[in-house]
């Protein structure tokens, strides 16, 4: 990926994305990585919801460029992940 500056916004539908800033302040620019947290999670967190994505976005960001990421074929990339989506788990 090119280098650039991101920003992190939360749109008027209420969904916070992970986008680069563009030069010419064209607000509808491609997001990157889109996060929509319900609103019950919302108002459990209260003001820091908007922190929660912030963390999520930059763990994000950090994975794809450690190590780990850059080791890692994409067949076991995408097996790993296949993995993880369909199996359902449930969290008591």
């Amino acid at each position: 990926m090119n280098e650039a500056y991101l920003e992190i916004v939360e749109l008027d539908n209420g969904d916070i994305v992970l986008r680069p800033v563009n030069a010419d302040k064209n607000e509808n620019s491609e997001p990157l990585a889109v996060l929509t947290i319900s609103d019950d999670t919302k108002a459990f967190l209260q003001n820091r919801y908007f922190d929660l994505a912030k963390c999520m976005f930059h763990a994000g960001i950090d994975f794809v460029y450690s190590e780990d990421f850059n080791d890692m074929p994409e067949d076991d990339f995408i097996e790993d992940f296949e993995t993880v989506v369909d199996t359902p788990k449930t969290l008591h």
